[in-house]
């Protein structure tokens, strides 16, 4: 995805004089779900998705926004992925919806053709009766998506078109499409601005009636070229805080973004490794399930309206995430140089635990000496500097092992620069 804007307000003064408003917003009462972002382009192992729709099920993901489009698309092919997915999700009982890539998606009648050969699918995510359709843009569409779009779509539709402005108020006017819109990231923001953002997009919604859809990231870094070669300014902060946050700010959804977008690093599926390219990349031996284990119990809470985590028995855990290197160490060989904002990152390991009793809690960083703590019932995140070396941590509430494991060493430097994060 592309995730520096800099005509995002243009967009939505543009937006505002071309569309209408549509009337879902009486679906203001909608249940609470969250959805993971999935890039339809990057194919799991086989093109076969049961594996991505378990998991997700399984972390209590109630749907994936399905990304149609991106750069060199065969579109046939795209349009064959998309009818695989739909029939493996029916047959799984897995909920799919799609998310329209307008960067690279053209033709309006492309989006009309699909949302009604899904229209009756028993996997087509539905609210209140209404069709699910969503959208990554960065520029307007060419089209009016009331009159050119939705009109002609076979029964009606909840429109939640994405956006990376922070703009609360002009997000949340009667001129801006849909039911509400579905709120990127900004990770060019730090977390207090985040924060800041996220608290005027729940006024306004509050204010207005209308939905918001919140996305949020596991982990942002690319380093492919010169124009695609970025950190993100919130470091640790990006994911169990933004959380724990929205918990509070109650959105109507969450979406996560994404299951796999790796060379963006905010996956939080399983890469397949058997792919080109694969194997050498900085998503290659990035596990980041962790950030998947987590969100358990952050759906749970979300779903059940709490201000905070409650964790039970079977969903706890304690879980550590860092990066392989420090933060302004270039590569060895690199020819890019440092990404933006690697200056907000901190050159420390940081730990998780979702418990749901006291535990004791000890994590070794290189040659260090152990750092013992006994962490409490609940949700915790602590940071400690780390050390060069493998990374252990260990956690146990007497002779119940809860946590034992064993990270990548952290090295002073690396062949290409890594500012992707190790979630174990």
């Amino acid at each position: 995805m592309h995730l520096r804007p800099t005509t995002a307000i243009a967009f939505l003064l543009t937006l505002a004089s071309s569309i209408s408003c549509l009337p879902e917003a009486n679906l203001a009462m909608a249940t609470p779900m969250v959805f993971a972002h999935y890039m339809l382009i990057m194919q799991p192992k086989n093109g076969d998705y049961t594996e991505d729709i378990n998991l997700a099920k399984e972390a209590g993901i109630d749907a994936f926004a399905v990304n149609y489009g991106g750069w060199n698309v065969d579109w046939t092919q795209h349009e064959a992925q998309l009818e695989r997915f739909y029939r493996t999700a029916e047959q799984l009982d897995f909920s799919l919806f799609l998310s329209i890539d307008t960067t690279s998606v053209k033709d309006k009648d492309m989006i009309i053709k699909l949302s009604n050969t899904y229209v009756s699918s028993s996997a087509q995510l539905k609210v209140d009766g209404h069709i699910v359709l969503s959208s990554f843009q960065t520029d307007p569409p060419a089209w009016d998506w009331k009159t050119d779009v939705l009109d002609k779509i076979n029964g009606p539709v909840l429109l939640l078109p994405g956006t990376l402005s922070d703009d609360a108020t002009a997000l949340f006017s009667n001129n801006i499409p849909g039911a509400g819109p579905f709120t990127w990231i900004h990770p060019y923001a730090t977390a207090e601005q985040e924060h800041s953002t996220d608290v005027a997009l729940a006024t306004q919604r509050d204010r207005t009636g209308k939905l918001w859809m919140a996305g949020i990231a596991p982990w942002f870094f690319t380093h492919l070229s010169l124009d695609k070669n970025w950190a993100q300014a919130q470091d640790d902060n990006i994911f169990v805080d933004r959380w724990s946050s929205l918990l509070t700010l109650k959105p109507n959804f969450i979406e996560i973004v994404t299951w796999n977008d790796w060379s963006e690093s905010s996956y939080i599926g399983p890469p397949d490794s058997s792919a080109p390219g694969t194997t050498d990349a900085y998503w290659g031996s990035a596990d980041h399930s962790a950030f998947r284990s987590m969100s358990k119990a952050f759906i749970k809470a979300f779903k059940a309206g709490q201000d905070s985590v409650t964790v039970d028995a079977a969903d706890e855990g304690v879980y550590m995430f860092y990066r392989r290197q420090p933060a302004r160490s270039a590569g060895t060989s690199d020819s890019l140089p440092l990404p933006s904002d690697a200056g907000y990152l901190k050159d420390e390991i940081f730990v998780v635990s979702l418990l749901s009793a006291p535990a004791e809690v000890t994590l070794v960083s290189g040659d260090s000496a152990p750092i013992s703590w006994k962490a409490p019932a609940g949700l915790q995140k602590t940071s400690h500097p780390w050390s060069f070396g493998a990374q252990v941590l260990k956690a146990r509430r007497g002779d119940q092992v809860i946590a034992d494991k064993v990270g990548a060493a952290v090295v002073a430097q690396l062949d290409k620069y890594d500012g992707n994060v190790i979630a174990l």
